[in-house]
């Protein structure tokens, strides 16, 4: 199972899953990233500021280098540091 690490202060970070994504897009607010998975959640990262496509194309490249395998997870390093992740059904 494979899965990505967001960067957050203090060295700190957050997992999300690389699996079975459908697309990684920034909110309707366009604060915050949403990644939609295939079994009908979400994951949302939330930031110390708002984000925009550089830091939605961050998240997709390690998505995509993790290509669905297990192993050293990347760390994505965002425009603001994330302040939290959230899950929810879509």
């Amino acid at each position: 199972m494979g899965h990505i690490k967001i960067a957050k202060a203090n060295g700190q970070f957050d997992v999300v899953s690389a699996d079975d994504v459908l697309h990684v897009k920034e909110t309707a607010t366009g604060d915050d990233i949403e990644i939609a998975y295939s079994g009908g959640t979400k994951a949302t990262i939330a930031g110390a500021g708002a984000y925009d496509q550089t830091d939605v194309f961050a998240v997709v490249k390690a998505v995509d280098d993790m290509d669905g395998s297990a192993g050293p997870a990347p760390l994505v390093k965002l425009s603001s540091f994330v302040t939290g992740v959230t899950g929810a059904s879509l």
